[in-house]
């Protein structure tokens, strides 16, 4: 069993993703912001981070360019509704290693998260 962080603002959406993290027989922390969301990383150090990248005052964007240096071995998959390439390209060169669109395909986000706990043994 792995332990995946959730951090986005609103808390339907963490519902709808603990949902799927906990389906798969993962645990699931959860984080309402991203200065949360980078206290519990550095504290759990979570085995994923399942990311929104628009949030108020302490956004995706910061949160990936900040654990970049703070825990830059936890891997982290944005999800937002924000479909912009040049979103997504920004995301990936700050090191997320997956991007999914809200609103969140069940059957794709379980993928994405088996492959890359996979990945990581």
């Amino acid at each position: 069993m792995s332990n995946i962080l959730v951090c986005d603002d609103s808390l339907f959406q963490r519902r709808i993703l603990t949902a799927i993290v906990r389906k798969n027989g993962h645990n699931a922390l959860e984080a309402e912001n991203g200065h949360k969301c980078l206290e519990i990383a550095k504290r759990e150090h979570p085995d994923l981070i399942l990311l929104d990248l628009l949030m108020p005052e302490y956004d995706g964007f910061a949160v990936l360019k900040d654990a970049r240096e703070t825990v830059p071995d936890i891997p982290i998959v944005v999800i937002t509704a924000d479909i912009q390439d040049l979103t997504r390209d920004e995301c990936l060169e700050l090191g997320a290693r997956a991007f999914l669109n809200k609103p969140v395909d069940h059957d794709k986000a379980e993928a994405v998260i088996q492959e890359i706990l996979s990945a990581r043994g």
